[in-house]
C-alpha cells in the first residue's frame, strides 16, 4: 500500500488542543457534537502527515525519527490507523 490519503475536510472540522486533535463531524454543515473524536499525539501526527500529498512510505519516513519503534512496526501501526480511519470515514484515498 503506497497510496495517498487525506482528511475528509468537507465532513470534519479539526482543532489542535495541546498535543491532541479533536475532530468534529459535520452533518448538513453543522457540527455534530455527539460524535466528537479525539486523537492522541501520535494519532494527530499521523493524520497531519496524511495531507493528500505524502505516500504511505513518506509518512513512515517522516514519523520514524519521532518515535522509538522499529520501522516495520511503525508502518504496521500507520496502516492500522489508516484502516480504522477509513472505516470511520475520516480519511479518503486521493491517489
Amino acid at each position: 500500500m503506497d497510496a495517498v490519503f487525506r482528511l475528509k475536510s468537507d465532513t470534519f472540522v479539526t482543532r489542535k488542543v495541546g498535543d491532541e486533535m479533536v475532530l468534529v463531524p459535520l452533518v448538513n454543515s453543522v457540527a455534530d457534537m455527539t460524535r466528537v473524536i479525539t486523537l492522541n499525539e501520535t494519532g494527530a501526527a499521523i493524520l497531519e502527515a496524511l495531507d493528500g500529498k505524502n505516500t504511505l512510505n513518506q509518512v513512515v519516513t517522516q514519523l520514524f525519527d519521532s518515535y522509538n519503534v522499529e520501522k516495520e512496526q511503525l508502518r504496521a501501526d500507520i496502516i492500522h490507523f489508516i484502516d480504522e480511519a477509513i472505516e470511520k470515514q475520516l480519511i479518503e484515498i486521493v491517489a
